[in-house]
C-alpha cells in the first residue's frame, strides 16, 4: 500500500502544470504544497541578536512527491559524495555501490552506452543542445570557456568542472515524475498495489519495539493500517516528525511533548542542510531573451572548484537563467544562480512544534553554521560580478542588480491576472528606454541594493548575503543514516530505523550529507536500494 497525503496524478490525466516543461507554475501555486509550512532562516553571525527569517519553503503534496513540481533537473552529485557516505558509516553506499542504482533509474536518450549511463530505465534523461540555448546562455558559456573553464557534453559522465547542458527528467518536452515513470497503468493494476490518495498518517502503530502500521486519517475517517514493513517517505520535514510522535528522537525533546521515549535518537530531525544560493538578476536585451513560446528556461549548469581551504573540487555551481518568471516581465529578465555546490553547514533542526499530528514542525536552517560556505558564497558573488563584466556577456544585459527569493517573488510566481498585467505594464516601461527603465527599476522592481552597494566592502557583502541567501530545495540531513553504534545517526545502512524493528525510512533526510548537485535521483536512488534492502529482509 502506497500512502500518500497529497492529490493522484492518474495516468493520462496528470494535471496541465504539472506536465508543463516550465516547472515555475506547478512549483509557486500553493496547489500541491504544505502550504502552512514555514522555515526559520537563522544566518546571522553568532552574537547578532537580529531575528531569523521565516519563510516559505515549497514541499510537495502530491503523488510523486518533489518530482512531480521540480525543476526537473538530473544531476546526480558526485563520486567523492557517495564515497564520503560510505567513509561516515554508511556502508555499502559508496559510489561503485549506488552507481548500478542511478543506472537502472534511469534512461539515457543523449549518452546510452556511456559507462555511467542506464539506458532501460523508468526515468527518461535528456539535455538540450547548446545550438538551441538562448543568446544570454550562450555569451555565458563562451565567457566562461574564455576564463578557462571546460566545455562538456555530459555533466553527470564525468566529475570534471565545467559547463555543460542540464539533463532533465523530461521527455519529449514535458515532466516525467516518479509518479508518472513508476505508477504506469500495468503497475496500477497489479493486485498486491493499492494507492491511497488524501491520507494523513497520524502515528505509526508499535507492538513494543515493532512497528506494525500507522494510523491514519482519509476523509475525516480513521483507519489503521496493518503491514509487516513500514517504509517511512515524508521527506526531510515530514519524516522526524512522524518518528518523533511514535516516540523516536531526542529523548529530551520528546518529553518537552509528553511523548513516551521509545527509542531515544538524538539525530532525528539533526543535521539540517540545504544548498544556499544567492542570485544576479539581469533585464535582458530583446536579442538575447528566449523565445518567448519556448518551455524550458534553464539549459546551462556550471561546476567549478573554489580553491577554499578544506574545500574539494567541484563545491560550487552557477545555474543560468533564461526566463524569470511566467509572465511578461519574467520573459524579459535573467539571472545567475550562485550555489555552494558541497555544502558544510548542517546546524539546521527540525522540531515539534505541537504532538498534534496534524501541526507543521517548527523547522530552523542555518546557512552558515560552518563558516566555508558563507566564504565561497561571497567571493563567487564576486566572480560572478567579474564574468558579467566580460563585453560579451555585457552586452546581453540593459541592467543588472542583486536578487532573491523572497515572499515577493513568490507570490509574482502565482498566476493571476493581476500579476499578468502588473508585469506587462513594467516590462513594457523596461522596454521603452533607459529613463523609463530606471523609473521602472526603482518603482516596481525595488532591487534591495545596488550591484555597487552590495560588493563596497567585505561588510556589506557578508551581510547582503546572510540577509538574502535562499534554499537550493534540496534540503537532507534530518534522519541521517550511519553506523547503529553512532548515536547521532537514525537509520542503518539497510535504511532500518535503529532502535527498532520493521521500520525503514527512504528519503532525503537519510543522507549523510547533501549530494553536490540536485537531489531528485539521489532520492530516486535511495528507493530504489530501499526496495532491494526490505524485500531481501522480508526473504
Amino acid at each position: 500500500m502506497l500512502l500518500e497525503a497529497g492529490p493522484d496524478t492518474p495516468p493520462g490525466r496528470e494535471p496541465a502544470d504539472i506536465r508543463d516543461s516550465y516547472p515555475g507554475a506547478a512549483y509557486f501555486s500553493g496547489r500541491y504544497h504544505w502550504n502552512d509550512l514555514r522555515v526559520a532562516y537563522d544566518s546571522w553571525a553568532p552574537g547578532d541578536n537580529r531575528a531569523p527569517m521565516i519563510r516559505r519553503y515549497e514541499q510537495a503534496r502530491i503523488l510523486g512527491g518533489g518530482s512531480s513540481i521540480n525543476g526537473m533537473f538530473a544531476v546526480r552529485g558526485l563520486k567523492s559524495d557517495y564515497d564520503a557516505w560510505a567513509g561516515a558509516g554508511a556502508t555499502g553506499w559508496g559510489f561503485d555501490d549506488v552507481l548500478p542504482y542511478l543506472k537502472k533509474l534511469e534512461r539515457d536518450t543523449d549518452f546510452p552506452d556511456a559507462p555511467r549511463h542506464g539506458a532501460d530505465g523508468p526515468i527518461p534523461i535528456r539535455r538540450i543542445p547548446r545550438h538551441r540555448w538562448p543568446g544570454f546562455s550562450r555569451a555565458l558559456d563562451d565567457a566562461l570557456v574564455r576564463r578557462g573553464h571546460a566545455r562538456l557534453d555530459d555533466g553527470n559522465g564525468t566529475d570534471a568542472d565545467g559547463v555543460f547542458p542540464f539533463a532533465l527528467t523530461n521527455w519529449p518536452d514535458q515532466r516525467v515524475s516518479t509518479a508518472m515513470a513508476y505508477l504506469t497503468p500495468q503497475v496500477r493494476a497489479r493486485p498486491n498495489l493499492d494507492i491511497v490518495t488524501g491520507a494523513r498518517v497520524l502515528n505509526l502503530m508499535m507492538d513494543g519495539r515493532t512497528a506494525i502500521g500507522a494510523r491514519i486519517m482519509r476523509d475525516g475517517d480513521e483507519r489503521l493500517i496493518m503491514a509487516r514493513r513500514t517504509v517511512i517517505c515524508a521527506g526531510v520535514f515530514h519524516s522526524p516528525p512522524i518518528l518523533m510522535r511514535a516516540g523516536i528522537g531526542p529523548a529530551e525533546h520528546l518529553a518537552e511533548h509528553g511523548i513516551p521515549v521509545l527509542a531515544d535518537r538524538p539525530g532525528v530531525g539533526a543535521h539540517l542542510q540545504d544548498h544556499a544560493s544567492t542570485a544576479l538578476a539581469f533585464h535582458l536585451r530583446r536579442d538575447a531573451r528566449i523565445d518567448p513560446a519556448a518551455r524550458r528556461h534553464i539549459f546551462a549548469g556550471v561546476r567549478y572548484s573554489s580553491g577554499h581551504p578544506g574545500c574539494p573540487p567541484g563545491d560550487m555551481f552557477l545555474t543560468i537563467v533564461n526566463r524569470a518568471g511566467w509572465h511578461p516581465l519574467g520573459a524579459a529578465m535573467g539571472s545567475i544562480l550562485l550555489t555552494v555546490n558541497r555544502a558544510f553547514a548542517d546546524g539546521g533542526t527540525v522540531r515539534l512544534a505541537s504532538a498534534d499530528p496534524m501541526a507543521e514542525p517548527d523547522v530552523t536552517m542555518r546557512f552558515f553554521s560552518d563558516r566555508r560556505d558563507l566564504d565561497r558564497l561571497t567571493a563567487g558573488y564576486r566572480m560572478v560580478a567579474e564574468l558579467i563584466a566580460d563585453p560579451a556577456v555585457a552586452a546581453t544585459w540593459n541592467e543588472r542588480f542583486p536578487s532573491t527569493y523572497g515572499e515577493k517573488a513568490r507570490d509574482l510566481a502565482r498566476k493571476t491576472f493581476k500579476t499578468w498585467w502588473q508585469t506587462l505594464v513594467a516590462r513594457n516601461l523596461m522596454d521603452a528606454s533607459a529613463m523609463t527603465r530606471r523609473w521602472a527599476m526603482e518603482r516596481l522592481i525595488h532591487p534591495p541594493a545596488s550591484l555597487e552597494e552590495v560588493l563596497a566592502s567585505e561588510v556589506s557583502l557578508e551581510d547582503w548575503t546572510r540577509e538574502n541567501a535562499f534554499s537550493g530545495w534540496h534540503a537532507a540531513g534530518t534522519c541521517r543514516m550511519g553506523a547503529p553504534e553512532n548515536p547521532r545517526a537514525v537509520v542503518d545502512p539497510q535504511t532500518r530505523v535503529i532502535g527498532v524493528e520493521g521500520l525503514h525510512v527512504a528519503d532525503a533526510s537519510i543522507m549523510p550529507s547533501v549530494v553536490s548537485g540536485n537531489t531528485n535521483l539521489t532520492t530516486i536512488m535511495i528507493g530504489e536500494k530501499t526496495a532491494d534492502l526490505a524485500a531481501a529482509a522480508l526473504g
